[in-house]
């Protein structure tokens, strides 16, 4: 009694790994498959791969045959002959459970989507990375001065709305991203989660204005304070400042109080701003208002010389 050279078919010898097995059974299956390849005999010959996969993979089938071709040699037999003691199980169907199995999809009869073309499947079954979540979270300016621990809430994939906490960094700025590794959606065939990005906001503050790491900030003073210089009093977030006001100060001036803004990325500060309107209060005194006739006439006097 002769057997077919399952080795000879699967283009591998008996020394040949498993892995070396299936890669060239991959190889020819594709070759030779029916409704790919319809010369004649490609059919039968497929059926000869897939007979010596189902043996060669199986480590005991695989010996019961060594042992066999050992006394009787190799030769090409009926099937029912070439797997006398090589038995597979009753009711097995080689050749459309491989395609199955190993291929990932069945011939004639079976579903659509089991029947695409093998190396479309053989690519749906690389790893494959997840999607990344994309979401947006609001940072106040105070927030981003001094950093955050901030809560998201986001639809996850399939386990609807999960929380994450997320750091945020000193001096981070408005369009910024915070990238969550792997808390995207799950990937495919074993591959890696997708991340979880967050588009940053930084929110507008009603005292201070933002550019670039400089605040701006808008202040009203008196014509006398104009004139003659003075103390002014602020807060910039924690800190108090007293800031000198230099004299003969023009409406529109700017006044730059310098390290007083917001957070640079190497962790020095930008300006402060200060931007001077002159105001005269609604309500004086009698005696501002005196004050003020005798300064009127000062200037009167000084535009009469200058004529």
């Amino acid at each position: 009694m002769k057997y077919k050279n399952y080795y000879a078919i699967l283009e591998v010898n008996r020394k040949s790994s498993d892995q070396d097995i299936k890669l060239n059974f991959r190889r020819l299956a594709k070759e030779y498959h029916p409704d790919k390849n319809r010369q004649p005999g490609a059919e039968e010959k497929f059926k000869d791969i897939n007979e010596a996969y189902a043996v060669l993979m199986d480590a005991e089938k695989r010996r019961k045959y060594d042992r066999q071709v050992a006394k009787y040699g190799y030769g090409f037999a009926n099937i029912e002959e070439g797997l006398r003691d090589v038995k597979i199980k009753p009711g097995t169907n080689v050749f459309n459970d491989l395609l199955n199995q190993i291929l990932g999809f069945k011939r004639e009869g079976t579903s659509q989507s089991e029947n695409e073309d093998i190396d479309s499947i053989e690519r749906k079954q690389k790893p494959i990375k997840g999607t990344d979540i994309i979401t947006h979270l609001d940072v106040t300016l105070e927030e981003g001065f001094f950093g955050a621990e901030k809560k998201i809430a986001i639809k996850a994939y399939k386990t609807g709305m999960k929380t994450f906490s997320v750091k945020v960094p000193v001096g981070i700025k408005n369009g910024d991203k915070i990238r969550l590794a792997a808390l995207g959606n799950p990937g495919k065939n074993g591959g890696k989660n997708g991340d979880l990005i967050i588009h940053v906001k930084l929110l507008e503050n009603e005292e201070f204005k933002l550019s670039g790491a400089d605040f701006i900030k808008e202040i009203d003073i008196t014509p006398a304070v104009a004139a003659l210089g003075g103390k002014y009093k602020l807060q910039v977030m924690d800190e108090k400042l007293f800031v000198s006001l230099p004299k003969h100060l023009r409406d529109g001036e700017i006044v730059t109080v310098p390290n007083k803004g917001y957070v640079k990325e190497d962790g020095q500060r930008g300006d402060l701003n200060l931007k001077v309107h002159i105001d005269l209060p609604e309500d004086i005194s009698e005696r501002e208002e005196k004050l003020y006739e005798q300064l009127l006439k000062i200037e009167r006097k000084r535009e009469e010389f200058n004529y």
